[in-house]
């Protein structure tokens, strides 16, 4: 019996807040370039944002099932260490 389920990995990312010129506030994903949402204050900002880096993600998770069910693919895993 194969049961299908999904795989959540919680992902940690920096986040960047800056006033900007309409009195609200900008705020900026430093892993993930170009993704930038505006609100009327941070909250609405963060809200903004976090549903992008859900777009993102998904896109993500796309590509990799194409990859993956290529039949040249070969997929290996590696640690990064993160730098000072």
């Amino acid at each position: 019996c194969i049961h299908s389920y999904e795989i959540y990995k919680i992902m940690q990312y920096t986040i960047i807040f800056e006033p900007n010129d309409e009195g609200g506030f900008t705020a900026r994903c430093v892993e993930i370039p170009g993704t930038v949402c505006r609100g009327a204050d941070k909250g609405e900002a963060l809200a903004h944002l976090k549903e992008v880096i859900s777009e993102v993600q998904q896109a993500w998770q796309a590509d990799l099932h194409r990859m993956i069910t290529s039949l040249s693919s070969e997929i290996i895993r590696i640690d990064v260490a993160e730098s000072a």
